[in-house]
């Protein structure tokens, strides 16, 4: 009787951590209706193939050369 009373609390337990995360989740959004995937930038091709292109340009900055840690 002892083990099924500890499975039952266990399982309440679990579900009322559950059911109180998912209530403080929802109350504390930042913005309600942001998207939860950005936008995809640009257009598709007239083909209906996706083109992928570099999206890192260069600079005029000095390179890193090593690093270091402290």
């Amino acid at each position: 009787m002892r083990p099924l009373l500890l499975k039952a609390g266990a399982t309440l337990l679990t579900l009322l951590a559950a059911g109180g995360s998912a209530g403080y989740v929802a109350g504390h959004l930042k913005t309600g209706s942001a998207p939860l995937h950005p936008a995809v930038v640009g257009q598709p091709a007239a083909t209906g193939r996706l083109v992928l292109s570099p999206s890192v340009k260069s600079g005029e900055v000095a390179a890193v050369t090593s690093t270091r840690a402290s």
